[in-house]
């Protein structure tokens, strides 16, 4: 599937599925295709729901986060808020989205203080992809699917398992010239988001809109409920000015996070106990 609008890639992540699709196994459904820009693998398993049924609930989501979120679409909710256009014509659950996104875009913004949401809203998309996990998620569990593995251009929420199996996902190195599995790790009923500037220097600003410079190339964070709040904070960080004040945020706020960063010309990492805490839960 192709759509026609396309929301900015805010963060690069580049995660490796440790996940085989088994032709013989009738219960597990991949799909596969774009949206937002960007690619959406999506795994699940059910033996009561066709996938016709299925493919509808995913497509009816994406064209609501385009209708709500994309800011190249001149006419969707977040352009007319945009450019102070009425959005009287707007059905209530897409402003109901809109809400819930700047309701969690500020809360973040509170904890991390790292980049501005804002001022023309280019960077509403860093919950926006998120959120449209959460949604396909809830769209899902209505359908009474439990099991499933969602990934939207890397953000990620795990639900259930695989055929008696955790879900994994392989975090590659955040180096382009290194194609190689860094941490391999269990999702279990979890949500995981990564920023980092390394496949795209310099499109995540700071404080003050200046481009962020340091030595970290990726943040991942990890939540027990909300792909668009781990969204959100994994760029919120990656826009501080330095691992020092990241790593003083993440402990403060008991934060779940991978920060993967060079030291010494070596790729080196630092997790919090967060991050252990639920991986282990």
């Amino acid at each position: 599937m192709t759509l026609v609008v396309k929301l900015p890639l805010v963060f690069f992540y580049s995660a490796l599925l440790l996940l085989a699709a088994c032709s013989k196994n009738p219960d597990l459904i991949s799909l596969k295709g774009n949206a937002f820009g960007t690619f959406y693998d999506i795994k699940l398993v059910t033996n009561s729901v066709s996938v016709s049924k299925i493919k509808k609930t995913l497509n009816d989501s994406i064209g609501e986060m385009n209708k709500c979120c994309s800011t190249y679409d001149e006419e969707s909710l977040v352009s007319h808020v945009r450019d102070n256009k009425s959005i009287n014509l707007f059905d209530l659950r897409l402003i109901t989205i809109f809400d819930e996104i700047n309701k969690i875009s500020k809360a973040v913004n509170v904890i991390t203080q790292g980049f501005i949401l804002f001022d023309s809203y280019d960077h509403f998309n860093a919950v926006a992809k998120g959120y449209a996990v959460d949604l396909i998620s809830s769209e899902f569990k209505k359908l009474n699917i439990e099991n499933f593995f969602i990934n939207i251009g890397g953000e990620i929420k795990a639900q259930g398992n695989k055929n008696d199996m955790s879900w994994k996902i392989g975090i590659e190195y955040p180096d382009e010239e290194k194609q190689e599995i860094f941490k391999i790790i269990n999702l279990n009923n979890l949500s995981v988001a990564t920023s980092g500037n390394y496949k795209n220097p310099g499109h995540i600003l700071g404080k003050n809109k200046n481009t962020v410079i340091h030595n970290i190339l990726s943040i991942s964070v990890l939540d027990k409920g909300s792909t668009a709040k781990a969204d959100a904070l994994a760029t919120g960080l990656y826009a501080l000015e330095s691992l020092k004040e990241v790593k003083k945020i993440i402990e403060r706020n008991d934060i779940p996070a991978l920060v993967i960063f060079i030291d010494d010309e070596e790729i080196k990492s630092f997790q919090s106990k967060y991050w252990e805490e639920l991986l282990e839960y």
